[in-house]
């Protein structure tokens, strides 16, 4: 009686991983159309506030060169921490400008703000 037990215990086993390894006729594809989607170095953000201002230096007193709308996606290529009033503040550099970091929230890629943004909506 065991050794059938066994016998069918083993047998299923067998079959299971079998068949979880066995694919599915379909081929995985990469889909490289944007280099940077996934590039460990390279940062992304979402606007936050309904209007960010973009400003020419990481500083709420220099001239507004650009903005953001509440949603957006933008690269991120620099940023700055700042003293203010007493108080550290990082700024992030884009290419319309320098925005607030309290205005953005910052993904370390591309897919991961691409995701976010869908859940937002």
């Amino acid at each position: 009686m065991r050794k059938t037990a066994l016998f069918f215990i083993t047998a299923a086993l067998c079959f299971s991983l079998f068949c979880s390894c066995s694919g599915n006729g379909k081929q995985i594809t990469f889909d490289e159309s944007d280099p940077l989607a996934l590039d460990i170095e390279v940062q992304w953000a979402i606007i936050t506030d309904p209007y960010a201002a973009c400003r020419e230096e990481p500083s709420y007193s220099s001239e507004t060169v650009s903005h953001f709308r509440k949603g957006e996606l933008a690269r991120i290529t620099g940023e700055q921490t700042v003293k203010t009033d007493g108080k550290y503040e990082k700024w992030y550099n884009f290419d319309r400008g320098w925005v607030s970091g309290s205005a953005v929230k910052v993904y370390s890629n591309k897919l991961k703000a691409q995701k976010a943004l869908g859940d937002m909506k």
